[in-house]
């Protein structure tokens, strides 16, 4: 009862925190039978908590046996299906208690039990997959094994690919693999135990790297993430996608990945020198407080004189709504995310505790406003009303906040235009002239893919 209640809080709590989410094969996952869930593990208890959402059935999972070390802990955390795990990193002495783990695994998964488990054993938020733990294939393989690999065990992977985890209203696109089938594992396994769990941890590990934008190092990351913020638009409208096609970007940016490493193993100079260019180009759009989105053509049809118009009208028509949204929405707004940086230093945490946080404030703020305004009108129709109204005049403070703050960088776009625009005509030509040379880099790996085949 308790685990439906949280459940459907933390299903209207994601879909509020996140903008979009985009799930790719859910109906791979099945509904009933012997199941374990894996994952990346990119942002601690926000991967758990996204997941457990988009299952049709009641989820186990595998903590981190510090989590259980007092007493409340001990009590609590089972209550939530929290199953402890021990690692070495954490403490050598409570390996032992591992095998009690599996025991309840086991019995779990014989009980057609879901459990969902982060086999990186650590969570960091880079766009890489950490090396795969052999712990998830041996307790599937074990579990087979007690009952003659005739179980029916499956292995779901679902790929976590966040905008950013750690802010509110970013995207989040969710991709799921088709299940493995652990029976077919059973000759492996029965000749060296050893043998088949590494042999499933590989096709595990091979299935996770699929789902995800895994980069191997930081410094290709970051060059990754600047072509992409110059150039991903552009392959976008060339592929005629919309904003919520995600297995489309997806693509687009696995494509980048690809295109980067060729020429990092096979052309060092031109990627160095192509890094300077991007990277002296975004320098001087910071030197000016500018992001390259205001500098970047607009789409046919848009004119900016008609959209400030309109703009203005709706500035002077919301003002009125926007703050009463803000005079309603402020305090359990900012206050999980003065909490969340107060309580925990590491980032991997921040947006976890905040959107889990902002359910509880906004509960209970919205509760004790409704209570105030009943109990001093009495009138249920306009308490209803009220009601309804905290929700939607704070997601309208929310976009009313960021459209001011847009337009006010497009009027201050004008003004440097004027007085700087040969520096800014500049930073457009250079603009140019970077998606020009991506293009050319993009048609050369094709036409070397092309002859590979």
């Amino acid at each position: 009862m308790l685990y439906s209640f949280l459940k459907l809080l933390m299903q209207i709590t994601v879909r509020m925190f996140f903008r979009s989410i985009a799930i790719r094969n859910k109906e791979l996952i099945p509904d009933k039978g012997p199941l374990l869930v894996l994952a990346n593990h990119p942002s601690t208890f926000m991967d758990p908590i996204v997941i457990a959402t988009i299952l049709n059935r009641k989820v186990f999972f595998l903590g981190k046996g510090e989590l259980f070390k007092s007493r409340i802990a001990k009590w609590l955390l089972p209550k939530f299906n929290v199953i402890p795990v021990y690692r070495k990193q954490d403490d050598p002495s409570q390996m032992s208690k591992n095998e009690e783990t599996f025991i309840k695994c086991y019995e779990h998964l014989e009980n057609n039990g879901a459990i969902l488990m982060f086999p990186e054993g650590i969570s960091i938020t880079e766009r890489k997959l950490r090396p795969i733990k052999t712990g998830a294939a041996r307790i599937v393989l074990g579990a087979e094994a007690r009952n003659d690999f005739k179980l029916g065990v499956h292995i779901v992977n679902i790929g976590l690919n966040y905008a950013d985890p750690h802010r509110f209203n970013r995207d989040l696109y969710i991709n799921i693999h088709k299940p493995i089938k652990v029976a077919d594992y059973k000759e492996e396994f029965e000749k060296d135990s050893f043998e088949g769990a590494k042999s499933l941890t590989a096709e595990i590990s091979k299935q996770l790297e699929k789902l995800i934008i895994a980069i191997e190092d930081k410094k290709t990351d970051e060059l990754v993430n600047e072509i992409e913020i110059l150039y991903k638009s552009k392959l976008t409208e060339e592929r005629n996608l919309n904003k919520n096609e995600k297995d489309g970007e997806f693509i687009i940016t696995k494509n980048i990945i690809e295109t980067v490493n060729y020429f990092i193993e096979h052309d060092t100079l031109f990627v160095e020198t192509m890094r300077a260019r991007i990277k002296k180009y975004f320098k001087n759009l910071e030197d000016l407080g500018l992001h390259d989105s205001d500098i970047a053509p607009k789409r046919k049809g848009q004119s900016f004189v008609i959209n400030a118009l309109l703009a203005i009208a709706v500035i002077v028509i919301g003002a009125p709504f926007y703050i009463y949204g803000l005079i309603n929405n402020f305090l359990p707004f900012e206050i999980p995310a003065f909490l969340a940086k107060k309580i925990s230093k590491e980032k991997e945490f921040r947006g976890a505790i905040g959107m889990v946080g902002g359910m509880f404030t906004f509960l209970i703020f919205y509760s004790l406003q409704i209570y105030l305004f009943w109990k001093y009108t009495h009138l249920q129709w306009i308490t209803i009303a009220y009601g309804i109204s905290l929700p939607l005049s704070g997601l309208f403070t929310y976009w009313y906040f960021h459209m001011v703050k847009d337009y006010r960088t497009k009027w201050m776009l004008m003004t440097l235009f004027y007085k700087k625009s040969a520096l800014i005509s500049g930073l457009i030509t250079e603009r140019e002239q970077l998606i020009a040379t991506f293009d050319k880099a993009k048609n050369e790996y094709a036409e070397v893919l092309a002859k590979q085949n």
